[in-house]
């Protein structure tokens, strides 16, 4: 049995719901995309399918990830198949140095790139320490392989491998080889030591690290067949075989097939080196004897089949498609070699080597038994899946099925769904598992969670058992299904395409059912018979959901209105599963392109109509209704072309865009060029709102760049060449009346390109009236308005719709009262004068004002004054005042001793709110890399982010930036951070948009939390949502930097009100002593509390208003000492005195009642 040792690597995952994007999502993780897989613990996508519009070349791909992704790689092969597609598979590398198990594909046809599998390492650490040489990583090696004789030490071995290999150099000593290997998230540089053994009987890779001589990994290389049962049949009769003559006679050799095909006798021994030619005199292999050494022919037969099918039906020379030699080696003894019993084969990277069973179990050279093993040489030499865990399962799965195929491929009459059955009794069913303990659903009964490789393999082979023959039932977790089979020989087409040309070395079972979709469709189309019953089968086995036909029309324009015509659009075609397409545009013209750009010569409003055509997945049509508007009332916005020079703009103001417009890319290697040159225009400004362009190889710009220059063509004087090493250029203004651009891209990467804006300005001429406003606060009634007239006016006059006026060019106003608000502007110079009126601009929502309550008091005493409202109170000195000097219902004030008027108004108050990650010290490290991350997010509701905890390893100045969706600079602060966790105060007002960003700085040395558990989203509902990180298709197994978020919702604020503290001499006026007896609560609603102190004896109580009126009062004890009860919750709300009497003096206290 195999065995190996493995940590999880990036490319694997136990998780069967990998992520699928279609459409414009694909496109906005990877350029040109039309679907992505990405697996749940991947840093890059593991398929991608361009669209068939894109026509990207391999190297243009290449070279645009090269640059994007700074990939480095070597060509491992290139092999063409019956469709005519080509798919080339790349070794990746770093400083030359291969990435284990960093393999993917390039699938092209006629050099056009259609897609894109494997597994590509990014965003990882990498960890270069070499702190040890080769010869101590082999002795850690060897220490802990622990053999007794390798096969370098064996003369015999050595001297046969140089013959096999038809090399003098060939050796099995271990050679210097360095890898990096995944460890968590890094990339550490390892020794990989390679050991083979013969005492015991040993094939395992060792990956030593560089730094410090420590095991990361170790990978079995010795795959086998186990088997367990009774009875006893024998193989395969009388079969026409290949041998060759030598010296008077024949031996089991032949070299037409490939390099050869050979097989031998080991004499019961272990030693391959003594193994000696089965030979026979006649070339009639009757050689049955006690040694059963009529077995080899089975072998030597079945193998021929093996190298026949593989010919016959894929074009395949041999299982590395250049005639690998394939050798047999019968009468082994494997209890020499360590093994238990002789009841084994195993393929061991270079051979099939075979026990002879016992008294119960024959000899192991059955067709079904052999295939299995040769197949595990096709698996190593294509897939490379690595031998554990699900990938492992899947390998011994592809065995098991190929066994099986050709079985039926040599012998039909006899063949059949077990595998072993010849040697006594079968130990696998592909039919059904469940008979031999064998799971027969994906995680249902017998599947071992500890992942021993050939128990779960007969998931996969019950799958291709139910796609050649169909079935119906019910699996282990409920799924009831029906499979419509499709044949043994189709279905093994599926599975070979599936196996040599897409599965990565760490696929999981999520992968082989994404990849047998895309291989069933590669070979028999989208929405076939046979992709249904491929998806059909994966749900029968627990993988996946049932198949679901459909064709869904749909279709995007990144800009559908303008101010004039004529007006190109590019329609982007975001459909499913259609081969072709009828776009209606609404002006009489159509178009039969997947993506079409069509130019509109007249204003007007157009519907536009997309039809579907999916054949046999059927048809869908999409009408969008008057969804293309030019008029001269919608703003100007024009996209520059793709490629080449545009029609000159005319128009005084409007938004730019690049070729990709608001939502793509611009195009590699093309030069666009576009003319600003408005009739009349003494100068043009142009304001870049987002830039994106591809930054430079140093401190230029040599790649892509926008320059501007300053006139009507190119040959003016340059303003300027920008890209994301210059940063945006910011506002541009011409000296005369035009601006040209152009928009220079090499054939690598492309990015976002830009938004930008332009007026014009045109003297002696009367100016053009317009304006914007924008919210400060509209709860709290502030705004500001922002003058955007043309023409240079030199005098303002606002009317802000409430009966107040100003003459600034861009005031602020506050509304006192809520409600809807024209507002208009009349601007004017010394050639007259312009008035623009917008109906309903200004919405205010204002909490209403309080009630409040003044007080009247004597010289010198303290005043109660009151306010009522449904939130804060929050009262000041005077009425401008910002900073309150008390909040509550009641202010109590000092004393006074002249009547003074106080402010108040209703105040909605939000406190803080926290949101994000806390584990700002756990599940993670410190991380210091060169790339700058960030954290994106959505904010619903204008609000500001307060302060958030870091946690820095080291004091320092730091730079933390709020970025938008394009990665320009909406506020920043240099910040120095203390050692340790901290919180800072970064006080920035976050606008409502989408994908915003908290970025950090390069080599932040900052904790960021990696344990690849995904809490996203982080939210407060409807406030904010924290949602990913910025790393590339794995965004949501990573937190960077910036944890327990302070939120702040705008405070709400009404007008504020006056409230007076009435002051009198109050000469005839008895003093009050207040000493005897306490009145609460004051404000009160239902009741007052009357505590007596010093034993006052009461003799009268009377209750009055403000205007004299009395109430009948009664008194009842509670049960508190000296503590009475006066209900109240009959009288309205307003202002009452309580007149309590004693003996001596009548006491009169002011009380507030709100009912």
């Amino acid at each position: 049995m195999r065995i190996l040792f493995i940590f999880l690597l990036s490319c694997f995952s136990f998780n069967l719901n990998a992520q699928i994007y279609n459409g414009k999502k694909a496109a906005s993780i990877i350029n040109d995309a039309e679907k992505i897989m990405i697996n749940d613990q991947s840093d890059f996508p593991a398929y991608i399918e361009f669209k068939k519009s894109s026509k990207i070349k391999v190297d243009e791909l290449l070279a645009r990830w090269e640059k994007e992704f700074a990939i480095e790689y070597v060509l491992l092969s290139k092999e063409k198949d019956q469709l005519g597609i080509e798919h080339i598979k790349f070794q990746q590398t770093i400083d030359r140095i291969p990435v284990e198990w960093g393999v993917f594909t390039i699938h092209a046809k006629n050099n056009v790139v259609i897609s894109f599998s494997g597994c590509i390492y990014n965003n990882l650490s990498i960890q270069s320490e070499n702190n040890i040489n080769f010869v101590a990583a082999l002795k850690t090696a060897k220490e802990i392989h622990n053999a007794r004789l390798y096969m370098w030490e064996d003369q015999k071995e050595e001297n046969l491998l140089k013959r096999i290999k038809n090399d003098p150099g060939a050796s099995y000593i271990p050679r210097e080889q360095k890898v990096w290997i995944k460890n968590g998230r890094e990339l550490n540089l390892s020794y990989k030591i390679s050991l083979y053994s013969k005492y015991p009987l040993a094939k395992k890779d060792y990956y030593i690290n560089a730094a410090n001589s420590k095991l990361l990994k170790v990978v079995d290389r010795i795959q086998t067949t186990d088997v367990v049962g009774t009875a006893v049949t024998r193989y395969s009769g009388t079969q026409t075989i290949t041998t060759d003559s030598y010296n008077g006679s024949f031996r089991l050799r032949e070299s037409s097939r490939g390099n050869g095909i050979a097989t031998y006798n080991m004499q019961m021994t272990g030693d391959y080196g003594n193994a000696v030619d089965f030979t026979d005199d006649d070339n009639y292999w009757n050689n049955v004897n006690s040694s059963q050494d009529e077995v080899a022919t089975d072998a030597h037969w079945a193998t021929e089949k093996y190298y026949d099918y593989l010919l016959s039906t894929f074009g395949r020379n041999s299982i590395d498609n250049n005639g690998f030699a394939l050798y047999n080696y019968v009468h082994a003894d494997l209890t020499v070699l360590g093994l238990s019993n002789n009841v084994n084969a195993f393929w061991d990277g270079q051979r099939m080597t075979f026990g002879d069973g016992n008294s119960t179990y024959s000899p192991l050279t059955t067709v079904d038994i052999t295939c299995h093993e040769i197949t595990h040489g096709l698996t190593e030499l294509t897939a490379n899946l690595v031998y554990a865990d699900e990938s492992g399962a899947m390998n011994e799965g592809f065995s098991d099925i190929f066994g099986t195929v050709v079985e039926f491929y040599a012998k039909p009459s006899t063949a059949n769904w077990t595998i072993g059955e010849d040697i006594g009794t079968a130990f696998r069913s592909m039919a059904n598992p469940n008979q031999y303990n064998d799971p027969d659903t994906y995680h249902g009964m017998y599947w071992d969670f500890n992942n021993e490789v050939h128990q779960n393999s007969t998931v996969l082979s019950h799958w291709f058992y139910l796609l050649s023959v169909g079935g119906s039932g019910t699996n282990d977790i409920g799924n009831s299904y029906t499979v419509n089979g499709i044949g043994i020989e189709n279905a093994a087409r599926i599975a070979y395409r599936t196996l040599v040309y897409y599965l990565q070395p760490n696929a999981t079972y999520s992968d082989a059912r994404f990849y047998t979709i895309v291989a069933a469709s590669d070979l028999f189309g989208a929405c076939s018979a046979e992709v249904e019953a491929v998806t059909n089968a994966m749900y029968a086995v627990g993988i996946g959901a049932q198949y679901q036909p459909n064709v869904i029309a749909d279709f995007t324009a990144s800009i559908t209105q303008t101010c004039q015509a004529p007006f190109s659009i590019q329609f982007e075609n975001n459909s499913m599963n259609g081969n072709s397409f009828y776009w209606n545009f609404g002006d009489g013209t159509t178009s039969t392109d997947i993506n079409p750009q069509h130019t509109y010569m007249n204003n007007g409003n157009y519907t536009v109509q997309l039809i579907v055509d999916g054949g046999t997945c059927g048809k869908d049509t999409l009408i969008k209704t008057n969804y293309i508007s030019i008029d001269p009332q919608n703003p100007c916005i024009v996209v520059m072309p793709l490629n080449g020079t545009a029609n000159t703009i005319n128009s005084c103001t409007g938004t730019l865009y690049d070729g990709g417009g608001p939502n793509g890319n611009y195009i590699d290697n093309a030069d666009a060029i576009i003319t600003i040159a408005p009739a009349g225009a003494n100068s043009v400004t142009l304001t870049f709102n987002l830039f994106d362009i591809e930054p430079g190889s140093g401190s230029y710009c040599d790649y892509d760049y926008v320059e501007i220059f300053d006139g009507p063509s190119t040959t003016g004087t340059s303003l300027g060449k920008y890209c994301n090493t210059t940063g945006t250029p910011g506002t541009i203004v011409s000296t005369g009346g035009a601006l040209t651009l152009l928009l220079h891209s090499d054939p690598g990467v492309n990015k976002a390109g830009f938004e930008a804006v332009w007026t014009c300005e045109i003297l002696n001429i009367p100016p053009v009236a317009q304006f914007n406003v924008q919210p400060i606060n509209t709860c709290s009634g502030i705004i500001s308005f922002i003058d955007q007239s043309l023409h240079n006016p030199t005098s303002w006059y606002w009317d802000f719709g409430d009966g107040t006026h100003s003459t600034l060019q861009n005031p602020e106003h506050e509304y006192l009262n809520n409600g809807n608000y024209n507002v208009s502007l009349v601007v004017a110079n010394s050639y007259g004068s312009d008035t623009v009126l917008y109906s309903n601009i200004v919405s205010i929502a204002r909490p209403e004002v309080p009630v409040v309550y003044n007080d009247s008091i004597c010289l010198n005493q303290n005043a109660s004054l009151v306010s009522v409202g449904d939130g804060s109170q929050v009262w000041y000195a005077n009425s401008a005042d910002t900073i309150p000097i008390y909040i509550g219902d009641t202010l109590l004030t000092s004393s006074l001793n002249q009547t003074t008027t106080f402010w108040v108004q209703n105040a909605y108050l939000h406190p803080s709110e926290y949101v994000g990650d806390t584990r700002s010290s756990t599940d993670g490290g410190f991380y210091n890399n060169s790339g700058q991350h960030y954290l994106v997010f959505d904010c619903f509701t204008p609000c500001k982010l307060v302060s958030v905890e870091v946690n820095a390893n080291g004091a320092g100045i730091r730079n933390i930036s709020l970025n938008n969706s394009q990665g320009n600079v909406l506020a920043s602060r240099s910040i120095y951070i203390q050692n340790g966790i901290s919180r800072i105060l970064l006080d920035f007002d976050l606008p409502v948009q989408n994908d915003l960003r908290l970025t950090g700085p390069a080599y932040p040395n900052l904790w960021r939390n990696n344990n690849l558990v995904a809490f996203y989203p982080y939210a407060i509902p409807n406030v904010i949502s924290i949602k990913a990180s910025s790393v590339l298709n794995d965004p949501t197994h990573y937190y960077y930097y910036f944890y327990n978020w302070e939120i702040k919702i705008p405070d709400c604020f009404s007008a504020k009100v006056p409230v007076v503290a009435y002051v009198d001499n109050c000469s005839n006026t008895p003093s009050v002593n207040s000493d005897d007896f306490k009145i609460y609560p004051n404000p009160a609603n239902d009741y007052i509390l009357i505590q007596l102190v010093n034993q006052m004896n009461i003799k009268a109580i009377s209750l009055i208003d403000q205007l004299g009126k009395k109430y009948p009062i009664t008194l009842t004890k509670t049960n508190m000492e000296n503590e009475y009860r006066i209900n109240v919750n009959h009288l309205s709300s307003g202002v009452y005195f309580l007149e309590l009497a004693d003996d001596k003096i009548k006491h009169v206290t002011k009380i507030f009642i709100k009912n």
